[in-house]
């Protein structure tokens, strides 16, 4: 389509890489039974962490997501600066970390909960009841829909999910 993009997910795994205060940070609150022997964040082994605890998994976006928001505002910009006309954030967490701020229009994807478990589980190899926890601690796709200006299914395959763009 032409338009910069913005990857938080990879800006994610940025903030989590060894030397970042993000991960410093991290592995302060959480202890090196996340590290991997690497040294890198075990992301897996976070997940099963912060995925069990409310008050865990909202530490862990109190130390993550203002360094998420940092580079992806420098990404933005310097997309912006370099002739995108648009630029988009792709940033499931957009609406919960509050970012919506920082976009002219707030783009939601959404399937059925049912479809969102089954893919969690074919994805990331989780149980059902894995994948259940997960999506407890995201917002409602009922929330979602309320503070988006655009609302797009991805349930159906990719050619119908782009014609939803034209």
């Amino acid at each position: 389509m032409g338009w910069g993009v913005v990857d938080c997910d990879k800006l994610g795994h940025l903030a989590y890489s060894p030397g970042q205060d993000a991960h410093r940070k991290v592995v302060e609150e959480f202890g090196q039974q996340i590290l991997a022997e690497d040294g890198t964040i075990n992301r897996q082994a976070l997940g099963g962490v912060v995925f069990s605890d409310k008050s865990k998994l909202t530490a862990l976006n109190n130390i993550v997501w203002p360094e998420i928001s940092k580079l992806s505002m420098e990404k933005a910009s310097k997309l912006w600066e370099s002739g995108c006309q648009v630029v988009v954030l792709d940033a499931a967490v957009l609406l919960e970390a509050g970012w919506q701020s920082s976009c002219h229009e707030v783009w939601v994807c959404m399937v059925p909960r049912q479809e969102a478990v089954k893919r969690i589980m074919e994805r990331d190899k989780k149980t059902e009841i894995e994948a259940e926890r997960r999506l407890d601690n995201q917002m409602s796709n009922s929330e979602r829909v309320t503070a988006a200006s655009t609302v797009i299914s991805t349930l159906w395959s990719e050619d119908i999910t782009q014609s939803q763009l034209s």
